[in-house]
């Protein structure tokens, strides 16, 4: 399978490890990951907000980039699937706006005619490459590891654009879990918002958000969380030691991105999965699974 990769620009920044992780998983699937040449930001969460075309722009860009390469386009974070999975939507329907896009990129040489699909990563694994095919390349199976999957808002709604799992009860993480050979802990929280951008305007209202998530993976049995995005990974990882001391509780969850979780039963090395770049103790995992690997996170 060959698709074009929109690594975005967490996965080439704070979520370096998400990209490591992927493309170590990708290949490990014979997955080709083509990354886009001379992407650009999709606009992230904010750019919508104060200007809708050129939120618009900046995707339409990316896919026609994507469409001229011939190939559909795949995005790890799931803020970037939305913004594009969205626009090519938009495009794809609106005839009007798809000549507003031809008339805006008319001098970049490119224009997109709606000939590509835009998946998640998770997507492209799970259905495109299939459960069978995980399965028959796991050698260290997960067994003794419990997880919480974590899905967050955007890899599942709106379900017209997100529309390769259900919005209220997704199950391609629990899963994936289970083909990893870990046990699927029972997760209420698992599509709750962690808060997301509102922890740079309201971070008690945020913290207290993602706090909730920790506490009910803690309360599950879980020994981790994984996610599929960068900025859900932020506020449930890095932010979490503020979290236990801004509210005085104990929490020591580690969580992972699902390809650092993939990878681990892969067999392939923490130091190509980026086990050393997250924030909390990963040390609780190995323990979990009896294996005298060392992966300490701690950047």
């Amino acid at each position: 399978m060959r698709i074009a990769y929109y690594p975005g620009c967490s996965l080439h920044s704070t979520a370096i490890e998400y990209d490591m992780s992927a493309k170590a998983v990708c290949e490990a699937l014979g997955i080709e990951l083509v990354e886009l040449e001379d992407w650009n930001c999709c606009g992230a969460t904010a750019v919508h907000a104060v200007d809708h075309l050129l939120s618009i722009a900046l995707s339409a860009r990316n896919l026609a980039i994507a469409e001229k390469a011939g190939l559909d386009l795949s995005a790890p974070c799931s803020a970037c699937f939305h913004n594009l999975a969205n626009t090519n939507k938009l495009l794809k329907e609106d005839a009007e706006l798809r000549d507003t896009m031809e008339k805006v990129m008319e001098d970049t040489g490119l224009n997109y005619g709606g000939g590509i699909e835009v998946k998640h990563l998770l997507d492209v694994m799970v259905n495109g490459v299939g459960y069978e095919k995980i399965a028959e390349s796991v050698v260290k199976p997960l067994k003794g590891l419990k997880v919480a999957p974590y899905y967050g808002c955007l890899i599942v709604k709106p379900s017209t654009v997100a529309n390769f799992d259900s919005q209220e009860r997704p199950q391609t993480l629990d899963h994936l879990i289970e083909t990893l050979g870990a046990e699927c802990v029972p997760y209420h929280h698992k599509t709750e918002c962690c808060g997301g951008s509102l922890t740079l305007i309201q971070e008690e209202v945020a913290s207290k958000m993602t706090m909730d998530l920790l506490l009910g993976a803690k309360e599950a049995g879980a020994d981790c969380v994984i996610t599929t995005c960068p900025a859900c990974l932020m506020n449930l990882d890095v932010k979490q030691s503020n979290i236990e001391l801004n509210f005085d509780v104990e929490i020591g969850m580690p969580v992972l991105y699902f390809t650092q979780l993939m990878g681990l039963a892969f067999g392939i090395d923490s130091d190509t999965l980026g086990f050393d770049k997250n924030f909390v103790d990963t040390s609780k995992v190995l323990e979990a699974l009896s294996t005298t690997v060392e992966l300490v996170g701690g950047k």
